[in-house]
Formats: structure tokens, C-alpha cells, sequence
């Protein structure tokens, strides 16, 4: 039997649903490359903002209309929109054949059962990639949220902060290693709080040194890192590990003492600005990462100006940035003023536009410059790929004209002969 699996959401998302893919191609399931080609379609969810429950309830709507022409292939949905509406859409689409909130291993056992040809004894000793490239590993360490931000629903749907065990990790670690992973993408709600609900501290140093020392391994990527929890030691301990990236994913989601007081996010501009600081000075070669929402209750024309002239006196290399979205259940859905809606958009467009000037000027710092870049595809007449400043799927790409003898996962040698905005251009350095 065949199944297709649709991961919707965020990395995290995206590690549950190779797990899950993973089980199925253990047993003895087949991939199929369109979902009409499966027997079984799952789809993993998201229910995180609005965006991101439009996208999922569309992506159902479409898997199961499907039905209509192939009435045997089964649809399972599951995931984050299923945990927080469950009710409703077990109500409203009944045509749903397995409706469950996050797989168990029981659920996932009866899942794989449906294939009457499944190996008895599962083969565990390959690991498939169906999301991500061979050369890519996202490894997930921990699971929940436990810093209650008011305008977030993850610990509402994904629960408390667990950290997974540290032997469990390495040896998913190891199996991506395996597989062909020379970047790792270390991920979590939060990663500086790994090891606070088993030891009472942050233990992620310890851990990311394990991690270091995983043979094939070559790049750590470090992703998530809430301000509230880092501080430069703790900086200081993870970026002096060997084969971890001067790439810092810190979201800050604004710099008024008002807002990140109402956003609940137990941090100040003081502390912000002492890390961007502490980073600037001991990591020269560093990129700062970050995303802010604009646009949140009470937030004043004057709340604005001062993320606005933050940005503006603290460049930032890397800026995602939101219009606030309303979530049932969140503390942030019942506080007042509201900012009207055209006024979000506004101030996020002018903060992104402003950010993309910024980003111009912090790209050109690589011109001429010779750097390190991983290969993540190579065609006829260009190779694709990436600095130690740019995630994949997520930052700036960089080109490399003409034919050349590498493969994806290699780390070569380049200089940047141009920069922009979102990319770069380079050329092989010998």
C-alpha cells in the first residue's frame, strides 16, 4: 500500500511528520508522489494564526475532494489545528476518515496496520527522507512551551515545555548523520530551556556538545533561542562549541517596555540590546535573526517609532515580521485597544520595507569576501547554496554560475562577487 503525507506549519511540523513517514516506510509502505496516488493521505497540521488555519482547512478541503474519483483512499488529519478544533471539525467535515489530535503510537500502529502486508518486523535500519534533503538533518529536542506569551497558543495546544531525553536525541542525531545530514538544525518552542524540567537549569551547552562530536556531522544550526532565558554566558558557552554556527535565532517580537510587558514576554529593551551588543562585539561574523509582530493590542503610533528606531540604530541581518493575529484562548484576545487592521498592515509594511534596505546594506558587507557555503542543489548551469548566515528554506540563497563538480551537502569555498537584498552571487574560490 501507498501513503502521502502533507506537513503543514513549522520545522517542528516538519521533524514529527519525518518521524511519522518514517514508521510507515519501516513497515513496508510505499511513498506516493501525488496524493491521489496514495490509499492513505495524511495530513499533518497547523493551527498557529489565521494564515496558517486557512492553509490547513483548505489543504483538507482539497485532499478530500479526491474522494470524489478515488472513494477508497482514506484521509487521517491530525496535528495542532486538530487539537484546538476538534469538535468543529469532526462537526462540520465528517468525511474525515481519522481525525486525531497528535498521533499516539497506538493511533500510529493502527494506521500502519491498514497495509495487511506491512513487515512484521519493521526496518528500522535506514532513515527515509521525504521533507527534507539527504544532506539536511531537523532534529527536535524538546517539545511544548511553557513561557506563556499572551498572544500564543502553543502551550495551549502543544502543552508544557518537556525536554526530550539527551540519549533519545543523539540517537536520532546519529541516524540523520547516517543518512547524510552535514547541517543540523537543533530545534524547539524554546532551546534554552532544555534540561530546566529534568535538572532545574539550562543544560543545552552539555548537549550541543554531544551533538558536535557526531561523526558526518559538520554545521549545527541553532534555532529558537527566546531572549527571556539567553544571556551572553549562556551565548558565550554555545557559539564556542565547535561546528556550531555564529547564527542567532533570537525572536525578539518588539522593543517597548509596554508591549513586551503586555506581551507577556518577560524580557526588556535593556536586556535586548545587551544581547545584540555582547553578540556584535564577540561575533563580528554573526548573523542576527529575529521576528517581530506589529500591530498588538494597545500598541501606539509612538510603541512603533521605537522598534522603528531600534531597527534602524541596531541592524539586524535576518527580520521576519507579522501584523498581530486575534487566537482563541490567548490572554492577548482579551485585551483592548485593538489596532485596526489597515493600520497593521501599514506599519508592517513599512517596518519590512525599511528591513529590506537594512538587510541590502548588511549583505554588502560580504562583497569580495571569501566564505564557506553548503551545497543544496546543483543544476546544468548554476549550483544553489548557502552561507553559515542563511537556514535553508528560510534566508538568503547564493548563487554559484557554471558547471561545477560538487553535490549537495558539500562545504566549499566562494568568493561573493554580489549581494542584494534577498541573494547572492559568487564565484568558486580554488
Amino acid at each position: 500500500m501507498k501513503f502521502h503525507l502533507i506537513s503543514l506549519g513549522c520545522t517542528k511540523n516538519t521533524a514529527d511528520s519525518e518521524f511519522i513517514a518514517n514508521r510507515f516506510a519501516s513497515a513496508g509502505w510505499s511513498w506516493a508522489e501525488k496524493p491521489e496516488m496514495a490509499d492513505l493521505i495524511l495530513i499533518n497540521t497547523c493551527g498557529f494564526i489565521k494564515d496558517a488555519k486557512e492553509e490547513s482547512l483548505t489543504t483538507i478541503m482539497n485532499n478530500l475532494s479526491i474522494k470524489d474519483n478515488h472513494p477508497d483512499i482514506r484521509v487521517c488529519v491530525f496535528g495542532c489545528l486538530v487539537k484546538r478544533y476538534r469538535a468543529e471539525i469532526q462537526s462540520e467535515i465528517p468525511e474525515i476518515d481519522y481525525l486525531f489530535e497528535f498521533l499516539s503510537e497506538d493511533q500510529l500502529k493502527m494506521l500502519i496496520s491498514l497495509n495487511s502486508n506491512n513487515r512484521l518486523t519493521p526496518d528500522y535500519s535506514q532513515s527515509w527522507r521525504f521533507f527534507t534533503p539527504s544532506h539536511i538533518g531537523i532534529l527536535k529536542i524538546a517539545e511544548g512551551c511553557s513561557n506563556r506569551c499572551s498572544y500564543c497558543a502553543i502551550p495551549g495546544i502543544r502543552g508544557p515545555f518537556y525536554s526530550r531525553p539527551q540519549a533519545e536525541i543523539l540517537r536520532d542525531a546519529q541516524k540523520l548523520a547516517a543518512s547524510g545530514a552535514k547541517e543540523m538544525s537543533i530545534v524547539a518552542q524554546d532551546i534554552t530551556r532544555y534540561g530546566t524540567d529534568i535538572e532545574g537549569r539550562c543544560t543545552l551547552p552539555a548537549l550541543v556538545r554531544e551533538l558536535s562530536a557526531v561523526t558526518g556531522l559538520e554545521w549545527l544550526r541553532l534555532h529558537y533561542m527566546h531572549p527571556r532565558g539567553l544571556t551572553p554566558r549562556l551565548i558565550d558557552e554555545l557559539y564556542s562549541i565547535p561546528k556550531v554556527l555564529p547564527y542567532f535565532d533570537i525572536p525578539l517580537q518588539h522593543v517597548s517596555k509596554r508591549i513586551l510587558e503586555a506581551m507577556n514576554r518577560h524580557t526588556s529593551p535593556e536586556h535586548l540590546i545587551r544581547l545584540i551588543d555582547h553578540i556584535r562585539r564577540n561575533y563580528p561574523e554573526g548573523t542576527i535573526r529575529t521576528t517581530f509582530i506589529v500591530g498588538f493590542p494597545g500598541e501606539q503610533k509612538r510603541d512603533f517609532d521605537k522598534l522603528i528606531d531600534f531597527i534602524e540604530e541596531h541592524p539586524l541581518d535576518r527580520v521576519g515580521a507579522f501584523a498581530y493575529s486575534e487566537e482563541e484562548g490567548t490572554a492577548a484576545e482579551k485585551l483592548k485597544p485593538r489596532v485596526r487592521p489597515s493600520t497593521r498592515q501599514a506599519r508592517l509594511d513599512q517596518l519590512m520595507t525599511l528591513q529590506q534596505l537594512i538587510v541590502g546594506e548588511q549583505n554588502q558587507k560580504l562583497l569580495n569576501r571569501v566564505v564557506n557555503v553548503i551545497v543544496d542543489e546543483v543544476q546544468p548551469e548554476r549550483v544553489l547554496a548557502r552561507t553559515a548566515g542563511d537556514a535553508y528554506e528560510v534566508d538568503n540563497v547564493t548563487t554559484i554560475a557554471g558547471k561545477h563538480k560538487v553535490k549537495p551537502g558539500d562545504i566549499i569555498r566562494v568568493r561573493i562577487v554580489n549581494a542584494d537584498s534577498y541573494d547572492f552571487t559568487a564565484e568558486m574560490v580554488a
